[in-house]
């Protein structure tokens, strides 16, 4: 693994432009050109240096975004120490951050709450279906590690990311932005501000567009999936009649039509799937295909919709005292269906279709204390309101005949699968929880500052299931033994209290050390997943479907530095994470899957972030994490394997980023510039018991941009390059031995891709 990592260095190293940095005096820069930029967050609500927070997190602004061509959530994951992502589409991303798995049964399984909150403006998406988001006109973006429920409103122990828009002001200012690449790509982007009553009134709308052909070629129906069609925006106004009241309101909407991947049939064993090729008079050799971009699949069968919208307002007023008070309602809608050609063959063996409509309601009141304050504190009030409703369909379009029983005559010898049989899910959780939570902040001393935080939760979850089983032609049989279960309702009640503490030291004003403990729950749920009669306790009229939440005792070290005349910053966190009762995704044999209560598990390990200024023109910035991230004791978690020791799913050892860059020699009336950046992942499994089978391996992914920018910054015209090294690597991966029809499948990761972006800035 380490050599992985090192060759992966190697590889990054390698691609940097030292030679052109000779060409440059670094003797001629004054001081001030050679420092690292001083950033600004807002971690703990309210503007502050980030070299003074006692937190590990990251920071992205808008321009980063912009010259690292990052998109949407999920591209952070290439600049984030310790955070990956097993990204299926935009509507399945599964989020592990510090090797611990946010939603471990899907995105699509109500009956679960993430551990990772996702905030725009203040506002959290509460459920995972919601996480993908447009990063369009984004001003910040910072990635918080580690429980955060003393700061923000919604319980999370994982961490937080929270990104921050563009606001609109007085001064009139637009923004055009157009790419154009392989596969057709054709994106706009674009944004408008300015004042509509002088010094009162503003406001701001920005929208895009995206389109793009598939990545994978269907050699069954000469088309393609993998593809992007979804547009969106928001519309904002920002009243400020005096200089101590602002209220901004927004209004946001997303309408994906986006093509999902097809699954590649990558091998296969005796069992169900290969007896419904044999029974369609069809060699299973013939489903096989050579390149990772090549499927064989029906597009009939796959398809997605996102339909998003909200609205929210945030109302701040600033005493004469300096104590801020800040009111956030919002209301978001939600809807998000996807549907998968899950057999791999062209043959419509199997299908699925899952769904859920999400609606959701929440308001946080903060009180902020004075900065200039020797204690320093932050109360806050949360309550939210979550509706979501999950339907799934996991079905046979075709049918499969001749499936034998094993019996001789004159029992039946064989039965079937009857055509568009299959098992389906109807639930529904309503979830209501409140909080109060606080952050205080006490200077000892000049240079020693003590914290805390306590948070008081509590969560109600009401829920209905039911399922229709898989019924065959044999009466009363039921494939896989998933039966009919009939309507149950069930209801959790739960309340804990988090906490963290800690010491902040600063040496002088270049070197910070902190050290914290944290206490986080997650609270428990319910499995929204086919169910057997084994898996739900035997007795139908009685399932056992729930589990119970989860605690961690977090213990984070670290240090701030700014070195070499401020010319380098260095930033390190380590950190031992120790879990109880962690909520865990078990398969067995037959596919079967749940969430259960698992063992104990530990995560430890470290995150280093590098930013150099080696010299006016030139800037690196680089991360590396490492978690080691595995079970205790857990000999119970399959019927044959133990699981004790194994890889939480999900979890990479370690995570490298590398990014340079270089403003190159003057062209005339033009500034050029080349920017690179690197990321390296190591292999990870998608579930507990760490089979081979299911191993996503390692991958090394090399991003570049060269572009130039007008004298007066108003226009900037780019050539960029995705995967540039156009690596296959995977996302997603099955085994033959837990599947319900006896296949492996795979999908790959995007291909290279380029283009051209244009931009023009109006002022």
């Amino acid at each position: 693994m380490q050599h992985q990592m090192l060759k992966a260095g190697r590889w990054s190293l390698a691609l940097l432009p030292l030679s052109l940095a000779v060409h440059q005096a670094v003797a001629q820069d004054n001081q001030t050109e050679l420092e690292v930029e001083r950033i600004m967050v807002t971690a703990q609500k309210r503007g502050e240096n980030m070299q003074e927070v006692p937190l590990a997190l990251s920071v992205l602004s808008g321009k980063e975004l912009e010259r690292g061509n990052l998109q949407n959530l999920q591209d952070l994951q290439f600049s984030v120490p310790n955070l990956s992502m097993s990204v299926m589409s935009a509507f399945t991303t599964t989020v592990n951050l510090r090797g611990i798995p946010s939603n471990p049964n899907g995105v699509f399984n109500s009956g679960a709450s993430p551990g990772l909150g996702i905030y725009i403006d203040g506002v959290v998406y509460s459920r995972p279906t919601g996480f993908n988001q447009e990063l369009s006109n984004i001003e910040q973006v910072e990635v918080l590690r580690g429980p955060q429920g003393t700061l923000f409103g919604q319980n999370t122990n994982l961490g937080v990311v929270s990104i921050t828009t563009k606001k609109p002001s007085g001064d009139s200012e637009a923004k055009l932005k157009l790419d154009a690449g392989n596969y057709g790509l054709k994106k706009a982007n674009a944004y408008v501000s300015g004042g509509l009553v002088d010094g009162v009134l503003a406001a701001s709308i920005s929208g895009f567009t995206v389109t793009r052909d598939g990545y994978q070629d269907n050699q069954a129906e000469n088309n393609r999936f993998f593809d992007d069609d979804r547009d969106g925006g928001r519309v904002q106004l920002r009243f400020t009649p005096d200089s101590q009241l602002t209220l901004d309101i927004s209004a946001d909407w997303l309408k994906d039509t986006s093509t999902p991947p097809a699954r590649k049939l990558t091998d296969y064993a005796a069992g169900l799937g290969y007896i419904g090729v044999l029974s369609q008079q069809q060699a299973i050799a013939d489903q096989l295909v050579d390149g990772a971009d090549q499927v064989k699949a029906n597009k009939e069968d796959a398809y997605g919709l996102r339909d998003h919208w909200g609205t929210d307002a945030t109302l701040s007023y600033r005493f004469g005292s300096g104590h801020e008070f800040k009111s956030i309602s919002a209301r978001k809608v939600y809807d998000s269906l996807l549907a998968n050609d899950a057999d791999g063959t062209s043959l419509r063996l199997s299908s699925s279709i899952e769904s859920e409509n999400n609606q959701q309601f929440t308001q946080e009141f903060q009180l902020i204390s004075p900065t200039d304050s020797s204690f320093r504190y932050v109360a806050g009030l949360y309550y939210l309101d979550n509706d979501a409703v999950n339907l799934q369909r996991f079905f046979s379009p075709t049918g499969i005949r001749g499936i034998p029983t094993g019996l001789t005559a004159p029992y039946p010898t064989s039965f079937a699968l009857p055509a568009n049989s299959g098992v389906e899910i109807d639930g529904q959780v309503q979830t209501q929880s409140s909080a109060f939570f606080t952050n205080l902040t006490q200077d000892l001393t000049e240079q020693l500052t003590a914290f805390a935080g306590l948070r008081y939760s509590t969560v109600d979850k009401d829920m209905q299931f039911s399922q229709g089983g898989y019924e065959t032609s044999l009466p009363g049989f039921y494939l896989l033994n998933y039966v009919d279960i009939p309507l149950t309702r069930q209801s959790q009640s739960d309340d804990f209290l988090s906490w963290t503490t800690g010491l902040n030291y600063s040496l002088n004003a270049d070197l910070h050390f902190y050290g914290k403990v944290a206490k986080g729950f997650k609270e428990g749920g319910y499995s929204f997943r086919p169910q057997s009669a084994a898996s739900v306790g035997g007795d139908i009229t009685k399932p056992q479907i729930g589990f119970g939440r989860e605690q961690v005792l977090s213990y984070e070290f670290g240090a701030k530095t700014d070195l070499w005349q401020r010319r380098a910053r260095l930033n390190l966190a380590a950190f031992y994470l120790d879990y109880q009762d962690i909520q865990t995704l078990v398969v067995d044999d037959n596919g079967v899957n749940q969430i259960v209560n698992g063992p104990s598990a530990t995560s430890q390990g470290l995150e280093a972030e590098l930013t150099l200024k080696l010299a006016s023109n030139w800037s690196v910035k680089s991360s590396l994490g490492y978690a080691d991230a595995h079970f205790d004791e857990f000999s119970n978690c399959h019927a044959v394997d133990d699981c004790s020791g194994n890889q939480l799913p999900g979890s990479a050892k370690w995570t490298v980023t590398l990014a340079s860059h270089l403003e190159l020699p003057q062209l005339g009336s033009w500034a050029p510039y080349w920017a690179i950046d690197s990321s390296y992942r190591s292999a990870m499994y998608s579930e507990s018991r760490n089979l081979a089978a299911t191993q996503l391996g390692s991958n090394l992914l090399v991003n570049s941009q060269l572009g130039l920018v007008s004298d007066d910054g108003r226009i900037e015209v780019a050539l960029w390059a995705k995967n540039l090294l156009d690596r296959e690597y995977l996302v997603y991966q099955t085994d033959k031995a837990t599947s319900d029809l006896n296949f492996s499948t795979s999908v790959y990761g995007p291909p290279r891709t380029y283009g051209v972006s244009f931009s023009y800035h109006f002022y």
